[in-house]
């Protein structure tokens, strides 16, 4: 049984699809290795990228389909919501973390400041996402 659905659930839900739709097509379009989409990158960038270990490329692919997948099961109200979106954060923390501190070059030496930021935002995008689908969960919204 639902709960009323609260004013701001949908356009939450609305700027999380968008932002994680971005991701998805940023991974897809780069895995494929879609020029129109690698000419933004500078060569020292895709050789970044190539380098990447698989884990850390796997991490990557882990964050951005279960953050949509999240998305869409909380807008279909689905309990397994506030857990996938909680896999997508933990794993976007990750990815972060190893590109921010652990690679070498690091992801700041590579795309400056900005590309740090990114990743940071992503991470508390991640986290409020799944806290938000959580507290709908809580009060009943996600059933």
């Amino acid at each position: 049984m639902y709960y009323d659905t609260p004013w701001h659930f949908w356009p939450v839900l609305t700027v999380a699809f968008i932002w994680h739709l971005v991701g998805v097509i940023d991974y897809t379009a780069t895995q494929y290795e879609l020029e129109f989409w690698l000419a933004m990158a500078t060569e020292r960038q895709l050789t970044f990228i190539d380098s990447m270990p698989d884990w850390v490329d796997g991490g990557w692919a882990i964050a951005v389909w279960s953050g949509l997948l999240g998305v869409i099961l909380a807008a279909f109200r689905t309990n397994f919501a506030p857990l996938v979106l909680s896999i997508s954060f933990i794993a976007t923390l990750v990815v972060t973390i190893w590109l921010v501190t652990v690679s070498d070059p690091s992801l700041t030496e590579i795309a400056g400041w900005p590309g740090a930021a990114v990743m940071a935002g992503a991470c508390v995008m991640a986290l409020l996402l799944w806290l938000y689908a959580r507290a709908m969960h809580q009060e009943g919204v996600i059933d």
